[in-house]
This record gives structure tokens, C-alpha cells and sequence, in this order.
């Protein structure tokens, strides 16, 4: 098949055909033919309000932190009922040491949610921007809601996680900090303006 000939007719796709072939493209690595695609598609003009960058990159924010804490809730959840089950049903000699590794990260996990979730409120607040009303309206939000209660309960200190990664073998690397969080969150926000405004 003549690949070139092919591209001649890549400006006479629809959205729904091109779709799924830069879709395919990025899935396999190949970003010249991505970029094909994508440049030959015929472009629309559009007037937007001058926040939209900031709405978008909001938006998009959202919704990373709330995937982020469900995938960190979920294993919260494992890692505890797998250090329960090691307790309550032993099959072995270890099991003991094993539950208690297995406590280090539920703690260690709890510890995570709590400085996402208070790093994303430190966030919204410096934007007066109310942190709760954005993911109430989410399917999810009761379901993150109860497990950040749990891991509040739990979660290990700031050393702990600290000296817990350390026994791991990762040496001097240190745990995430509130700040450090709402920083990355501002960074991405200031991105993805810069990004729609034609400076990123």
C-alpha cells in the first residue's frame, strides 16, 4: 500500500475517522504520522473568553486529582485488608512481619491522601476557589470522601513516612508535603493557560 498516496487524503477525514487513527498513531509511538494527522486537519475558528485556558486547565486538574486519590484510596483499601487477613488467618512463620509491612503502607498510602488532599485545598484556596464544590457533583466524591475520613485515622507522620522510605531503600527520599502539591497543581494550571494563549 502506497503510504503517500494515503496522506494526500488525511484534510478529507472526518473528526470521527481521524480520531481513531491519531489514536492508534500515539498508542504506537509514532509521533510523525500523529503530527501528520493532526496537521492536516482542516481547522476551525473559534471565539472563546479569555478564562478558558484557566477553565480547561481547572477542569483537567479535577479530574487528575480525583483519579489520582481513587487509585491511592484503592490501595489504601487493599493494603489494610490484606494486613487484616494476614492477622486474623496466619498460613506461615512471617506472616506477622508481613502484616505489619503490609500496615507501613496502608499508613504510608493514608499519609498520601491526606497531602493531596489538603495540598489541593491550600491550591483552590489561593485561587478563592471553594476545593469541595468542585468534586461534589463527581459520582465519586462520598466514596473519596469516606476513605480520606479513614485515612486521617491512620495515616503515619511526616517522619514516619519519611523513615519508612528510608527502611524501603530509597535513601534520602522525601515524602510529598502539602506545598509541594499545591505548587505542582498551580504549575499545570499556569501551563495550561499559557498553553491555550499561545505561550506554552
Amino acid at each position: 500500500m502506497n503510504t503517500k498516496s494515503l496522506t494526500k487524503l488525511y484534510d478529507r477525514l472526518t473528526p470521527w475517522e481521524r480520531l481513531p487513527l491519531i489514536t492508534a498513531a500515539v498508542e504506537r509511538g509514532d509521533d510523525a504520522e500523529t503530527h501528520r494527522l493532526s496537521r492536516s486537519a482542516p481547522r476551525l475558528h473559534l471565539r472563546l473568553p479569555d478564562y478558558h485556558g484557566l477553565s480547561d486547565g481547572l477542569m483537567l486538574l479535577t479530574f487528575f486529582h480525583v483519579i489520582g486519590q481513587l487509585e491511592r484510596g484503592l490501595l489504601y483499601w487493599h493494603a489494610a485488608g490484606a494486613a487484616a487477613e494476614a492477622e486474623e488467618f496466619p498460613v506461615g512463620p512471617d506472616d506477622k512481619g508481613f502484616a505489619e509491612r503490609l500496615w507501613d503502607v496502608a499508613r504510608l498510602t493514608a499519609y498520601r491522601l491526606n497531602v493531596e488532599a489538603d495540598g489541593w485545598t491550600r491550591f483552590c484556596a489561593a485561587l478563592h476557589l471553594d476545593g469541595e464544590a468542585l468534586l461534589r457533583n463527581l459520582p465519586c466524591y462520598d466514596t473519596l470522601q469516606r476513605t480520606q475520613q479513614t485515612a486521617r485515622l491512620v495515616a503515619c507522620t511526616a517522619a514516619e513516612a519519611a523513615d519508612y522510605l528510608r527502611r524501603l531503600g530509597w535513601g534520602d527520599a522525601a515524602p510529598p508535603t502539602v506545598e509541594g502539591v499545591a505548587k505542582g497543581l498551580r504549575e499545570f494550571l499556569e501551563a495550561r493557560f499559557a498553553w491555550w494563549n499561545g505561550d506554552g
